[in-house]
């Protein structure tokens, strides 16, 4: 059977999917499992061991007219139907992930829908409309309830495929910038795209100064390309006593992915590198804020218990070897983007590094 798994949203959203390509591949000898992401996100997919290949939606180029485009993305569909997929999967509510399952002309098409919230249009171009689980649940199981039923019990680890020469530039990196083997090594990333997830620089830093200077491990500093990224980073940097290893806005996503292979721990905030540190099987102590962890939580790679491993709480939470840490307030998590709208998160501003420094502790004692 050829099967084409559709994923239309963020780098971490992507790498979640994982257990789901894993466990279409192995429900038949025949399966042949074709993923479909957008631009700057196939990294999370490339080199899976249970995917023939990965497609990237296109994008319109600069200075590309609309027509052009147009007939790029005929071409690019033409190219799509000449797979003749049996069973697309699309695993989002949004509807162009619908119309691109349509469009690849599988025979078998499965994507969620929710009566009387979604358009009725996408349950038109499903063959079986899935109908989402009440509940809180974590988003790989929600992922994982869009199988047939005919495929078997699902398989929940993430895998994420790391090149050993990407392995080697990074230690090449630590190396150049100090790094000693034989210590502990803790990877922080303290940014994301979205601020409104993101701690304060003054807490953040006293935390790096905390694992440096009381708890004697050498700390690796990671951050995204972007320029606000950077600047935040540098701010932090600015307000640290000790002297963190900097590779920030220097690394593609597979070589952030193996600083946190070689770490002890990986500590930050609620993005996509902490999902690959999990995937990486590297214990991860995660700051939450609007997000809920029930769904977006760091994931216990090959999880055996109940669907949702972390509890509907707030506080301190953990699932597996990872730590989710909260505020217990009863409009946590409210899944805005900063409270009112403001892009600034109260929860987060709130909590202190003496709140955090604990369970940081705890975890580098196991």
């Amino acid at each position: 059977m050829r099967i084409l798994v559709i994923k239309f949203r963020n780098i971490g959203d992507v790498l979640l999917t994982a257990p789901l390509v894993s466990t279409l591949r192995h429900a038949a000898p025949d399966n042949r499992v074709t993923a479909l992401v957008k631009a700057g996100t196939e990294a999370m997919l490339e080199g899976h061991p249970d995917l023939e290949e990965v497609l990237v939606y296109p994008s319109r180029g600069k200075g590309e007219s609309r027509f052009a485009f147009f007939r790029r993305q005929l071409r690019f569909f033409r190219e799509l139907r000449a797979r003749r997929f049996d069973l697309a999967i699309t695993t989002t509510e949004g509807d162009r992930g619908v119309i691109a399952a349509w469009l690849s002309g599988a025979r078998c098409r499965r994507g969620p829908f929710r009566p009387g919230k979604d358009k009725l249009f996408r349950r038109l171009l499903l063959t079986r409309a899935v109908r989402p689980r009440p509940g809180r649940l974590h988003t790989v199981m929600r992922n994982l309830e869009l199988l047939p039923e005919e495929m078997g019990p699902p398989r929940t680890e993430v895998q994420l495929t790391v090149s050993e020469a990407d392995r080697q530039l990074v230690r090449t990196l630590l190396s150049e910038a100090g790094w000693q083997p034989d210590r502990p090594l803790v990877h922080v990333h303290p940014t994301s795209r979205w601020f409104f997830k993101c701690w304060t620089d003054t807490a953040m830093a006293a935390v790096i100064d905390h694992l440096i200077e009381h708890l004697g491990v050498q700390v690796a500093l990671t951050c995204g390309p972007d320029k606000r990224e950077r600047a935040k980073l540098d701010e932090i940097m600015r307000l640290c006593r000790q002297h963190p290893i900097d590779l920030g806005g220097r690394l593609t996503l597979k070589q952030t992915a193996a600083v946190s292979g070689l770490a002890r721990l990986f500590f930050g905030v609620d993005t996509a590198p902490m999902h690959m540190a999990a995937a990486m099987g590297t214990p991860v102590v995660a700051l939450f804020g609007p997000s809920g962890a029930f769904d977006w939580g760091p994931w216990p790679n090959g999880w055996q218990g109940d669907d949702t491993p972390y509890p509907s709480r707030c506080g301190s939470q953990s699932a597996g070897p990872h730590h989710v840490i909260q505020q217990p307030w009863s409009c946590v998590p409210c899944g805005e983007d900063g409270c009112g709208g403001s892009k600034r998160s109260d929860c987060l501003e709130h909590l202190y590094p003496e709140e955090v420094l604990p369970v940081l502790e705890a975890a580098l004692g196991k």
